[in-house]
């Protein structure tokens, strides 16, 4: 049913055909009647005339062997009636009574032609009242029409078996390959760059098919291409630590990556092939991206976010190789963490200037009173001696403190870590505290696990031990309670300082590791401290792999735990 709905184009040809045969047939027909019918009509016209002469009605008898005379002469049946006497003589046989009976009912009409049963007839008026009717023999018209109609059906039945070949062939050759290239080149326009054609004929419709295969495989191999730079393109992009954002000339966003996204906070949303100040919420940016479109310039700019985050863009219109104006892309890089580090920096630098400018001032003054005033006694002398030793004392210890502090942050500094016993760290410690503590009255308690041992840089965790509990010192008022514990939790050495002192308020606790950090600027100068020492215990943590927690509450004291895993 589908190869017969494939060729209705033959078939329709194959019935326009036999239409076509069967109406030259039927007009042929006619024509032949035509011809046949005026051939025995200007016989019987002729013979009619030379009949209706000759004949002499003195007698029946006579007159009936003369009809038959001329009957076997010219092989014509003759009918003779006379209305006097009502005679009526014929030659027609017996089996031909109904054409006598025709002609008795309806009669001819003198000097016309008419068709009775097939046969041509006509009268002439011999005598007054006597008429004579001459008829020819049966005409072949039906004879005729058959042969006609049969040499139509055999024509038609050879044109049909012609047609159906040829037609079949004309179509497996030429139609059949057009309608395939039609099918696959709609394939090809529609992105299946793998159809092809496979049944290709000879001829000129084979050259069409493998032109369309090639152009199949060269648009695959075109295809293909594409999608793997694309892809490459999309794995660059997306790979990206810095944002990027690319405009057209409309307006009409057409790349982006996760990193601008997540930069700008940027939903799931649809965002390509939008309005780029439909979808990006950040006024100072789309300025930015009006700015560059307008100039077609080159911007930069640095935006603060709502969340508190930096974020740089550089935006730059993009031309054609005919200098028109295409779009513009723009390049984001999340600049927060170089924005606090210059913080950091500016203020490292404010500080250590404030804190180095302080102890000289005090050195170089009085140095320049003992030089410049001879007249100063001895006993004042060496006060400002002792003021001179002090201040370059601690100016020493803010240089170590930087120096430590250096090598801490160093990249690829590592620990010289052994294994030694808790106690002996403690007890180093409380040489070293146990006299200060004794000044201002403080109870000082050394709480170490039996026999443990610590994994760890000795010096770094005798540094950290100690800068914690000076602070303690520092900041317990006198009569207070300073504890020392170290014990052992899991696969963790934890070591705890907890005093009675003056507390941290909570919002405070999140900064008293910052460099020069101190929640009372004027109590931690006066006790002589640099404010790096929270820092360096920072940074000695962090170089083993540890923690701090912090819980301390105003007015009522404070507790510092250091976790160091112990391997």
């Amino acid at each position: 049913m589908k190869n017969i709905i494939e060729k209705r184009t033959v078939i329709l040809y194959i019935i326009l055909s036999i239409l076509f045969i069967v109406v030259i047939g039927a007009i042929f027909n006619q024509i032949a009647r035509h011809y046949v019918m005026n051939s025995y009509e200007d016989q019987l016209l002729s013979e009619g005339e030379y009949i209706s002469q000759q004949l002499e009605t003195t007698s029946v008898e006579h007159l009936q062997n003369e009809m038959r005379y001329y009957h076997n002469q010219f092989n014509v049946d003759l009918f003779y009636e006379s209305e006097v006497g009502e005679q009526l003589l014929h030659t027609f046989d017996s089996a031909e009574i109904n054409v006598l009976q025709q002609l008795r009912t309806t009669g001819a009409y003198v000097g016309e032609v008419v068709l009775i049963d097939n046969r041509l007839m006509t009268t002439y008026q011999l005598n007054e009242g006597e008429y004579i009717t001459v008829a020819t023999e049966t005409l072949p018209l039906p004879d005729l029409s058959a042969t006609i109609w049969w040499s139509v059906f055999f024509f038609s039945l050879f044109a049909t078996v012609l047609l159906w070949r040829f037609g079949n062939r004309l179509y497996d050759s030429y139609v059949k390959p057009v309608m395939k290239a039609t099918e696959t080149t709609k394939e090809l326009v529609d992105g299946n760059y793998q159809a092809r054609i496979h049944d290709a004929p000879y001829g000129i419709a084979s050259s069409l098919s493998h032109s369309i295969n090639r152009l199949g495989r060269y648009l695959e191999y075109i295809s293909t291409k594409y999608e793997n730079q694309n892809s490459r393109l999309k794995t660059v992009v997306n790979n990206m630590e810095s944002g990027v954002l690319l405009i057209n000339e409309k307006g009409v966003t057409r790349l982006v990556n996760e990193s601008f996204l997540q930069q700008f906070s940027i939903g799931d949303s649809p965002f390509i092939g939008e309005i780029y100040y439909e979808v990006i919420n950040q006024e100072d940016l789309n300025e930015a991206i009006q700015q560059s479109v307008f100039t077609e310039t080159k911007q930069q700019k640095t935006i603060e976010l709502i969340d508190g985050r930096f974020v740089e863009v550089y935006l730059a219109p993009i031309k054609g190789q005919d200098g028109q104006w295409k779009g513009v892309v723009i390049v984001s890089h999340e600049i927060t963490e170089i924005k606090r580090l210059e913080r950091v920096r500016k203020d490292f630098v404010a500080n250590v200037s404030h804190e180095l400018r302080t102890p000289i001032t005090s050195i170089q003054g009085f140095a320049e009173t003992i030089l410049d005033d001879d007249q100063i006694d001895e006993e004042k002398q060496k006060q400002f001696l002792k003021i001179i030793k002090k201040e370059s004392k601690r100016l020493n210890i803010l240089v170590q403190d930087l120096l430590d502090l250096s090598v801490l942050e160093k990249e690829g500094y590592s620990l010289n870590r052994s294994l030694f016993s808790a106690s002996k760290l403690a007890n180093d410690i409380k040489v070293i505290v146990e006299e200060p503590a004794k000044e201002k009255s403080l109870n000082l308690t050394l709480d170490i696990e039996d026999d443990l041992e610590v994994s760890a840089d000795y010096y770094r965790l005798y540094q950290l031990a100690l800068n914690l509990i000076t602070n303690s010192i520092q900041y317990t008022n006198e009569g207070g309670n300073i504890r020392l514990a170290i014990k052992r939790q899991e696969d963790e050495m934890v070591l705890e300082v907890s005093d009675t002192g003056i507390g941290i308020a909570e919002k405070f606790q999140a900064r008293i590791f910052e460099r020069f950090y101190r929640v009372d600027k004027a109590r931690s100068r006066h006790s002589g401290g640099t404010g790096l020492g929270l820092s360096i215990v920072k940074h000695i943590v962090e170089a083993h792999g540890g923690y701090i927690e912090i819980n301390s509450q105003e007015g009522e004291g404070t507790t510092i735990q250091v976790h160091i895993p112990q391997k």
